[in-house]
């Protein structure tokens, strides 16, 4: 009877470490799929010419700086839809961010992006992004 519980215990932890090895490879791999650049603009629900208002948020002391003008938000989605982003699952959690940057249509949310984070999907960070953020908070009054 003993011998009979102590072969189905070690049978049960056997194919619970074959499992659990199974499904660190399987994240592995998921994560060198997703590793294929991408356009800032494809993360984008729907065209994203169609923001009319962007906020920023400073990361460091929580002020916030909004615009409606049309060609200053037209100017820095050109300078932005382009970018390559990667994708990365893996990515840890940060603490803190340099700005949040908010579009807008309608007053509805319609994208939300940080330089390690575009619409709640952890990305690569992305430093040309930041840069244009910080240039986009020096812009806005």
């Amino acid at each position: 009877m003993k011998r009979n519980i102590i072969h189905a215990i070690t049978c049960a932890l056997f194919t619970a470490l074959i499992l659990s090895s199974c499904q660190n490879s399987d994240q592995t791999n998921q994560a060198e799929i997703n590793k294929t650049p991408r356009e800032l603009e494809s993360f984008f629900p729907g065209n994203i010419n169609e923001a009319d208002s962007i906020e920023i948020m400073s990361g460091s002391d929580g002020s916030r700086k909004m615009t409606t003008d049309p060609q200053l938000i037209q100017d820095w989605i050109e300078k932005v839809r382009h970018l390559k982003i990667v994708l990365n699952p893996l990515q840890e959690d940060t603490t803190g961010v340099l700005f949040h940057v908010t579009l807008f249509k309608q007053e509805e949310v319609l994208f939300y992006m940080v330089p390690t984070n575009i619409n709640h999907h952890p990305i690569e960070p992305h430093s040309e992004l930041a840069n244009l953020m910080t240039e986009l908070y020096k812009t806005l009054k």
